[in-house]
Parts: structure tokens; C-alpha cells; sequence
């Protein structure tokens, strides 16, 4: 793919998950408009993203003449995810909630300067629904051909299970560096062995590694103290996290995902990193008061909680109920270095509410704090809330975002020419 500056447009942008993987991808892009109606994430979005021109707008209102005066290269969006879900009711395209992004199907073969590159964003269950079919249906009779994936943060190394549907499209002539097919893939397409060069294992120091040929050029120009020209986005944490290793090395400490059939082309790790890597540092005990569980959930629903601690290499995925109900809404740490197992068993046998609470209190349960779950979502260090945010939302718009780094990779691979 040529330097060119790619023009973004970002559909429900949220609080700018996809702009911030944008900022994190080893091309060059700028997001040209970001529509959302929520008013409390554009607060935040707003916040974050002050030079980037925002439209509180509902989608369904968009116009052929509003899309084509954009001239956008890139589409991204993660449209309402509500309709498609597994505990929701799955109206998929009979659910109003769904309107806006037939909205865009709509327009897309009307439009006279449609986007080369399309990435979309949605729930598992997606993938089975009518509003898929009329999707796929759209890229083809508009001349994209497009790849579907099934991926969770997991594969890349993130401790937080959040299996999602992404679909990425390159309208023709332009191709994906990789083989595509009608099944989706449920793993990580690596690049081609002709698109690496030679580098040094992070494991065993063997020389006679390959790497990505871009990360190469970006860690030569890092050490001659320059930035590369087409990965001048690409910061030290993206760099800390991908050190290469030789296949020997890799092989073992990587395995196939066991949780999914059909993987292809690519390994997932065997070890993420820990829950404790993702926490606030420097905090005092009093600031992490306001997030220990409430007596009422440690006498009344402990046995249903998924509890970590700072070794952990799992959480559950973070809905936007997190901190409302206790319940599959994600997982809360175990903030004391002690054995919880005799004391579950000791508060099997109580019946006494008040005596439960006081039982597991030792235990020093608490909530991710939302910049926590920002931080296993991908979100960079600079990312901040609106003050006049309350925790709750904050939960809220977290529990509707995506994982940053997850569609950062993703974006490199729709980007990525085949030679």
C-alpha cells in the first residue's frame, strides 16, 4: 500500500475504540468524521479526540451527498450489537436497532466514490443472521471481496475473553495479502514468509529469525533514533509487545485454540499476560474501596462470581452491566494472597447473610476499575474519561466498546498489500 494519508470515516464511534486502533496500526490514517448518537460517549470521544470533527447524528438520516462530499478511503463501524446477541431477543434486521446500518448498505452501491477498505465490528451471532447475508450480499454485487473472522482478545495475548465478529473488505481490483475463503476463520492470517527478513529470537537469540519486514524497518529506524516513514504511528508499547521469536521457539509456547475448530494459519498463545500487568499502579488502598463488592453481592451472589487474581492469565468478557449485576457481566480480582478455598467451603455451610459478607471480606473482592478494563481492552495510557462521566457509565461505554489492539491487527492486515 502506497504513504498516502487514508481518510477515515467512523460510524457509532463510541469512545473511539476504533480511532485509537487507527492511531495504533503501522499506517497512516485520519479520521475525516465520527458519527454517534450517544451523548455521553461523545463526551468522552470529544475529550480524546478534540481536533476530530464529530457528528451527533443518527445514521439513518445520512444522505448519498453527505458519504460522496467525505470522499472517504476507509470505512470502520461497530454497528448496535443488541440485536444479534445471544441473551437478547436476535431480531438481527427486524430490530430497530438495526436500521442504521441498513442505512449504510443502502447507500453504499449509490455512492460515487465508495471506500477502498471496510472493517465492521459486532457480536458472536452476527455471523448467523439474515442481516449478514444482506451484508455480504451488498459487498459483492459492489465489487469487494472480504474475509470473516471470529477472534478474541486471548489470541493475541490479552488476558480478557471478548470472542467478536469482525469482517474486513477491500473493494477490487485491490486484494488481501492472504488466501480468502467463504469460511470464517477463527484465527490470525500471519504474514507471508516473502513479506519477512531476518531478526534476532526474543526467546533464544538465534539469529536466523523472520519477521514482518515493516517491523524491521521501523526497529532499524527507532535505533538510528528516526521514525519510519510509513509507521511513524507505531509506539514503544506495540514494539515491547511483538518481539519476534524462531519457529522452534514459538512452536514451544504456542498451541493451536483448542476452543475453536478449523483454525488456520496462525498459533495462539499459550501463556496471556497476567491480570496484575493491566492493574493501576500507585494507588492507595482507599482508592480501591469504592470498588469492593457491595455485602449484598458477597452474601447473596458470591458463588456465581468469576473471581481472578493478579496471576491470573483469563478474565471474563466485560458487558455493560459490569458493577450493576453480579452475574456474567465480567470478572472481579481477589485483591488478598490468601487460599479462598476453605473459606467457600465454610461459606457453603453459613446461612446467615451477614455472616457471609464478613466471611469473604477478608478475601478483599473487588471491580476492575473502569480504567482497568480500559487497559485489557487495548486502550492507550492517554485515553481519559470526561470527569462528568459517572463510574457506571463509564462501565457502560466500556462494556459497548471493542478491544483497541484486536482491530488495530486487524486494520494492518485489511491495509496490507500482497506484495
Amino acid at each position: 500500500m502506497a504513504d498516502e494519508l487514508l481518510r477515515v470515516v467512523e460510524f457509532y464511534s463510541g469512545i473511539g475504540g476504533m480511532h485509537f486502533a487507527l492511531k495504533g496500526c503501522r499506517f497512516s490514517g485520519k479520521v475525516i468524521a465520527a458519527m454517534e448518537i450517544n451523548t455521553a460517549a461523545n463526551q468522552v470521544y470529544q475529550l480524546n479526540f478534540v481536533d476530530t470533527k464529530l457528528l451527533q447524528k443518527n445514521i439513518e438520516g445520512l444522505t448519498v451527498k453527505d458519504l460522496d462530499r467525505l470522499s472517504a478511503d476507509v470505512f470502520v463501524m461497530s454497528p448496535p450489537c443488541q440485536p444479534f446477541t445471544r441473551v437478547g431477543l436476535q431480531g438481527a434486521s427486524r430490530d430497530p436497532r438495526t436500521r442504521s446500518f441498513l442505512r449504510i448498505l443502502e447507500l453504499l452501491p449509490q455512492l460515487s466514490s465508495s471506500p477502498d477498505y471496510i472493517l465492521m465490528e459486532n457480536v458472536k451471532g452476527f455471523e448467523t443472521s439474515d442481516t449478514r447475508e444482506h451484508f455480504v450480499g451488498t459487498l459483492k454485487a459492489c465489487g469487494y471481496c472480504y474475509q470473516e473472522f471470529l477472534l478474541s482478545p486471548t489470541q493475541f495475548g490479552i488476558p480478557n475473553s471478548r470472542l467478536r465478529y469482525y469482517l474486513l473488505a477491500k473493494k477490487k481490483p485491490l486484494q488481501f495479502y492472504f488466501s480468502t475463503c467463504d469460511v470464517i476463520m477463527e484465527s490470525f492470517p500471519h504474514f507471508k514468509a516473502r513479506d519477512r527478513c531476518d531478526y534476532q529470537c526474543s526467546d533464544c537469540g538465534n539469529d536466523s529469525v523472520t519477521q514482518p519486514e515493516w517491523i524491521a524497518n521501523e526497529t532499524k529506524a527507532a535505533n538510528n533514533g528516526q521514525s519510519s516513514a510509513i509507521e511513524n504511528s507505531v509506539d514503544s508499547t506495540y514494539r515491547d509487545n511483538h518481539s519476534p521469536a524462531c519457529l522452534k521457539c514459538l512452536q514451544a509456547r504456542t498451541k493451536r485454540n483448542s476452543d475453536v475448530e478449523g483454525s488456520t494459519n496462525t498459533y495462539e498463545p499459550t501463556h496471556c499476560g497476567t491480570i496484575g500487568d493491566y492493574l493501576e499502579k500507585c494507588k492507595d488502598d482507599n482508592y480501591f474501596e469504592e470498588f469492593l463488592l457491595p455485602e449484598k453481592v458477597l452474601s447473596k451472589f458470591a458463588l456465581l462470581l468469576d473471581i481472578v487474581n493478579l496471576d491470573s492469565e483469563r478474565s471474563c468478557c466485560f458487558t455493560k452491566a459490569y458493577g450493576h449485576y453480579a452475574e456474567g457481566t465480567g470478572s472481579v480480582i481477589k485483591m488478598a494472597n490468601i487460599d479462598d478455598a476453605d473459606i467457600f467451603s465454610r461459606y457453603r455451610d453459613l446461612t446467615d447473610d451477614k455472616h457471609k459478607s464478613e466471611l469473604l471480606s477478608v478475601l478483599k473482592l473487588r471491580y476492575f476499575t473502569p480504567r482497568e478494563v480500559a487497559n485489557l481492552h487495548g486502550f492507550p495510557s492517554e485515553f481519559c474519561f470526561s470527569p462528568s462521566v459517572s463510574v457506571k457509565q463509564q462501565y457502560r461505554l466500556l462494556g459497548n466498546s471493542l478491544n483497541v489492539h484486536v482491530v488495530s491487527e486487524l486494520l494492518n492486515c485489511l491495509f496490507q498489500s500482497p506484495t
